[in-house]
């Protein structure tokens, strides 16, 4: 059956608007809050809303802009067009064939949901494997779905170069190309501040984002930052989620005087594949790299009853100790519904330190996706011995 491609982009469009409206009713439905539409910047130190000073000297204020799309310094990008997600987002109708530049959560979630839709897909990457940074289990896992799915997958690609093509934009890299009606440059994003210019303010950056300190404090009396909008380390965390974190702890530091120092060692991520990618802590080549006596496991999501009811049996739970202590370092899940799963070892890692006296001593659901957490641990605890 033909997929209507329009219909498709309008559904798109309605699940996006909806949720926007949603979040918007909300915040402007909390007694107190004041909603104003507009844009922010700075200039000779003042706080701007559309140009004009709103009075805001003196009140406490967080810079919270999000980030956007990084446009890579290769040849073509400042001449031939091409899409970001958000742009892609935004088409009235999907293409029939998309060229996808970048390896990362971005590209590889939306070169398996363009090609489940019916568009012809290429995906290339610097990178041998997509995901740098999570377990090369996973890595390999995710190649081989796209794979398997139709989607052409270019590794250890280089010398990109953007042009004009016979079918619309023509991506080359040196000893190959693609040729599709749109290219997506999905190579990373960058703290959305073009605008802002915060050195009005007296506000320092720190590698493309601003400078905070351990209370995410900038460095002009009265102003924070939270999430995508930090610099430094912290741009490694690059998830709404981390916004959801840090707004609470800032707030309650400005308006409490609380001493919060945000940290982010167990903070999740999640690539929305089928299946999905989830993963806290460290993985065993950053445990190993960092000295750690390291002690792994892997339970493979297909032994699990639930997985095979359901016919979801892609994927892994791998958990990563320290061998003398017996604590959680790191943990990934690959399966359905994974981000979902993590949550449970996150939890150890994040409150505990950790300890994994809590997982060991609880029990979980049969049949259940998430027993493959239990099973994981216990395995990996029981092969250290007594």
């Amino acid at each position: 059956m033909r997929i209507n491609g329009r219909a498709v982009m309008a559904r798109i469009h309605r699940v996006m608007n909806e949720g926007r409206r949603f979040y918007e009713d909300l915040v402007a439905g909390d007694d107190g809050t004041l909603l104003v539409p507009a844009a922010a910047s700075f200039a000779d130190g003042r706080l701007l809303i559309d140009g004009a000073d709103p009075g805001l000297d003196g009140v406490a204020t967080v810079l919270a802009v999000g980030a956007a799309a990084a446009r890579p310094p290769f040849p073509g990008v400042a001449t031939v067009p091409y899409l970001t997600s958000s742009e892609l987002l935004r088409l009235d109708d999907l293409p029939r064939s998309l060229a996808i530049v970048g390896g990362g959560p971005i590209a590889v979630e939306f070169a398996q949901a363009m090609g489940r839709l019916g568009v012809a897909v290429t995906i290339a990457m610097r990178a041998e494997a997509p995901l740098r940074g999570e377990e090369p289990e996973a890595r390999a896992l995710v190649a081989r779905v796209l794979e398997r799915e139709g989607v052409r997958v270019v590794t250890g690609a280089t010398g990109f170069h953007l042009s004009e093509g016979p079918l619309g934009v023509r991506i080359s890299w040196d000893g190959g190309s693609a040729d599709a009606e749109h290219v997506l440059l999905a190579t990373g994003r960058e703290p959305a501040m073009a605008a802002l210019r915060p050195h009005e303010a007296g506000i320092d950056l720190d590698g493309g984002g601003i400078a905070v300190d351990e209370g995410l404090a900038t460095t002009a009396p009265g102003y924070w930052a939270i999430g995508d909008a930090v610099g430094g380390e912290h741009r490694r965390f690059q998830f709404t989620h981390v916004a959801t974190y840090d707004g609470p702890q800032v707030a309650e530091n400005i308006l409490a005087g609380g001493t919060n120092r945000p940290t982010y060692g167990a903070m999740p991520r999640v690539t929305f594949t089928d299946p999905e990618v989830a993963g806290a802590g460290l993985t065993e080549a950053q445990a190993r790299e960092r000295g750690h006596d390291v002690h792994t496991h892997v339970k493979l999501i297909r032994e699990l009853g639930k997985a095979r009811a359901v016919g979801e049996t892609e994927g892994f739970v791998k958990v990563v100790l320290d061998r003398p202590t017996r604590k959680l370092l790191g943990a990934t899940v690959v399966a359905a519904h994974g981000g979902d799963m993590l949550a449970e070892l996150t939890i150890p890692l994040h409150v505990d330190g950790g300890n994994l006296d809590a997982v060991l001593a609880t029990t979980f659901a049969h049949p259940t996706l998430s027993e493959a957490l239990k099973v994981a641990v216990r395995n990996a605890v029981g092969e250290l011995g007594a």
